[in-house]
């Protein structure tokens, strides 16, 4: 059962540029990683602070090897200064 991500990130003002850069160095590696369908990232066009990023993996196990890779883990610490509140994630099951 393949698993899919959306998740919404908000930056702070003036960090948008940082966070869209943060963002395209993890891609390439997520795609790498073992179980890895699909990562795309988007920025809004009406609000250039806010990014939606749509990821999908093979299965949940998939999904808890890419959150204990240390890219993964590097790319969570380097969000903290640069993220206004929490990321909104949601998980679907494919369906079709």
């Amino acid at each position: 059962m393949s698993v899919v991500i959306a998740a919404t990130i908000k930056a702070l003002e003036g960090k948008g540029d940082a966070l869209e850069q943060e963002l395209r160095k993890l891609a390439p590696k997520v795609r790498k990683d073992e179980g890895a369908l699909m990562y795309v990232i988007h920025r809004s066009i009406e609000d250039p602070l806010k990014f939606f990023v749509y990821e999908k993996y093979e299965s949940p196990d998939a999904i808890k090897y890419h959150v204990a890779t240390s890219h993964f883990k590097e790319f969570s610490s380097a969000l903290k200064p640069l993220i206004d509140g929490r990321i909104d994630v949601q998980r679907y099951s494919e369906l079709a």
